[in-house]
């Protein structure tokens, strides 16, 4: 069955094509109809035809091992299959039609007439054969790369892990052995510093009288203004100097920092031998110094342990390079936790809005990750210090897909250049700043990976990128709960 010369009209490759060479190819093509769902042609099968998508959708899916390693979607008015003069001999990826479609087959036993009958077209599709072949090594390299970043970031992680893991085990057991150390160390001074106590009095006896002074002493800076701060300090550190305490000056901001202020010092001391006081006050310093090194260690730690974990999940590397459920703000949480030192470095504010009903969806982990990447590292270059970046999420139930926004308030992107800044090696940094290579990448995973969109608004004060992924099936068929908007 041939093909009308008006459906042919509507394949890009084929568009302004001399009317005499679109005649023939529309009779030497085959028409053929597909239902949803329909098997087209199976990996490995020999490839001997192009492949015109005349209406509808198809999923070509590579495999390796088995293994889904990447996804494409073929639209109406593409093209696909074997191209003349191309070394491709069987299908690298099987082909299902995603909904209802109509192609049309050019075999290849009319390839050498081409040459005579449609030398423009066959031009084109010459282009087209080194264009794919661009592609697919970019897909290629670019998944190399993603694999060792992937295989680095194991490494790493789990060279990391123990000496962290040990570490933070070794600064929770330095605050337990502190605390224990002042309990056995009042046991023996109480003695001799307290004037109860060494007067002979069994008053109190029985329990620690340091005791209020761990009460009091807290290792969380407490909300004060530097003002209120430093007369705190300054009037510690007149007491202090009062006491005899050498280089008051370096001892009070520590004991503020502990939350031992003068009124509640001077009152405590009361209780003390009046020879012992200085004593007092110096250890306690010390005994504060080493809580708050005690604590910092074990935020340092805990910290490490938080990035180790976030790149071993940014990485998805034990979960290979295969689609995979997927939760976003996970993702994007992650890509943060990764970039945390060029937003501080700016002091750039994250404000995250959260659709806490977003289902996972069916993607490729790794690649969304450098999607998040990609945006996230503009945005921070595009706002001034002190900036804001937020990154809002919602579902669009009707159209089954999840919807991720990167907004900034930077100065915007020109008008003129909005149409431009998805091409490749198209950029507005300084040169060695970036390769114009990021928003091409970004553009690919999410259109041609993952079947979704990306669109850009921009205005003086704000720029959107607006992400457009679609929902696993089995998610999407969920009914909203109860108290859920749709």
């Amino acid at each position: 069955m041939s093909v009308a010369i008006q459906d042919l009209e509507g394949i890009e490759l084929l568009a302004q094509l001399p009317a005499n060479e679109l005649a023939w190819l529309a009779e030497h093509c085959e028409e053929r109809c597909c239902a949803a769902g329909e098997p087209m042609f199976a990996l490995g099968t020999e490839a001997r035809e192009i492949v015109f998508l005349l209406e509808g959708t198809v999923d070509l899916r590579r495999r390796e091992g088995g293994r889904e390693v990447a996804s494409f979607a073929l639209h109406a008015g593409e093209t696909a299959g074997r191209l003349p003069f191309s070394r491709m001999t069987h299908y690298t990826v099987e082909m299902v039609a995603q909904e209802a479609c109509r192609i049309a087959l050019l075999h290849t036993d009319q390839f050498e007439a081409l040459h005579t009958h449609a030398p423009v077209a066959e031009e084109r599709f010459v282009h087209r054969m080194i264009d794919r072949t661009r592609d697919v090594t970019r897909f290629d390299v670019n998944r190399e790369k993603l694999t060792s970043l992937g295989t680095m970031a194991a490494g790493l992680a789990h060279e990391l892990n123990n000496p962290a893991s040990a570490a933070r085990r070794t600064a929770q057991d330095l605050a337990k052995t502190l605390q224990a150390f002042d309990e056995h160390s009042s046991n023996i001074v109480r003695q001799f510093i307290f004037e109860d106590l060494a007067a002979g009095s069994a008053d109190g006896a029985s329990e620690d009288p340091f005791a209020p002074v761990y009460a009091k002493m807290t290792l969380k800076s407490p909300a004060r203004d530097a003002l209120e701060q430093s007369d705190l300090e300054d009037e510690l550190e007149d007491w202090l100097s009062e006491q005899g305490v050498e280089e008051p000056w370096m001892v009070a901001p520590t004991l503020i920092s502990g939350g031992l202020t003068q009124s509640f010092l001077a009152d405590f001391a009361r209780r003390l031998v009046p020879d012992q006081i200085t004593n007092f006050l110096e250890w306690t310093s010390k005994d504060v110094e080493m809580r708050l090194l005690a604590r910092e260690l074990l935020e340092s730690t805990k910290r490490i342990a938080e990035l180790v974990a976030a790149m071993k999940s940014y990485s998805y590397m034990d979960q290979g390079v295969s689609k995979a459920e997927v939760d976003v703000h996970e993702g994007i949480d992650n890509t943060l936790r990764v970039l945390r030192h060029k937003l501080e470095a700016k002091s750039i504010q994250v404000v995250r809005h959260f659709d806490d009903s977003l289902p996972r969806i069916l993607a490729y982990g790794s690649e969304l990750n450098q999607v998040w990447t990609n945006l996230i590292d503009n945005a921070v270059a595009a706002v001034d210090d002190a900036g804001t970046l937020s990154v809002v999420t919602s579902w669009d139930r009707a159209a089954g897909r999840a919807c991720i926004d990167v907004i900034d308030n930077g100065s915007g992107i020109p008008e003129a250049i909005q149409d431009r800044i998805f091409e490749p090696f198209f950029t507005t940094r300084g040169v060695g700043e970036g390769t114009g290579l990021g928003l091409d990448i970004t553009n690919r995973i999410i259109t041609r990976h993952h079947q979704g969109t990306i669109q850009v608004t921009s205005e003086p004060g704000r720029t959107c990128f607006r992400v457009r992924l679609p929902i696993a099936e089995d998610a999407a068929r969920t009914p909203p709960q109860d108290g859920e908007s749709t």
